[in-house]
């Protein structure tokens, strides 16, 4: 399940639970958009301390947005994971590592409202 979060509207906030389906992915998306035609560039927050995996539906949904992003990976300006799994934190910040212009960083339960916060600090494209 993701839930829409209250934020910024140059951030998008979630919080994934459990199995993630394809419907999941389509409110995800669709907010995600509606950010992306007010602003140039966006914040990404999401709090993943209860999710636990994808369904393929979804799986697949993330591959082809991924995909159609190509080119613009640049508008996504920061990326704040909040989890309590280290695994999913390292592989966050590595997977960043391919993203130039995109800085995701990782942060612990107790530091929602900083990750937050540092979503939220978005430059202008240089």
């Amino acid at each position: 399940m993701i839930d829409l979060l209250p934020s910024p509207s140059h951030v998008g906030a979630y919080r994934l639970s459990g199995t993630l389906d394809g419907a999941d992915y389509d409110r995800c998306i669709a907010d995600i958009e509606g950010r992306l035609r007010l602003h140039e560039r966006i914040g990404i927050y999401c709090d993943m301390t209860g999710f636990t995996g994808l369904t393929p539906e979804a799986l697949a949904k993330d591959l082809r947005y991924f995909f159609a992003k190509f080119g613009e990976y640049d508008r996504f300006a920061r990326g704040a994971i909040v989890t309590d799994k280290r695994w999913l934190g390292e592989i966050s910040e590595f997977a960043g590592r391919f993203f130039p212009n995109t800085e995701i960083r990782a942060f612990e339960p107790d530091e929602h409202d900083a990750a937050l916060a540092w979503a939220a600090v978005v430059e202008p494209l240089r």
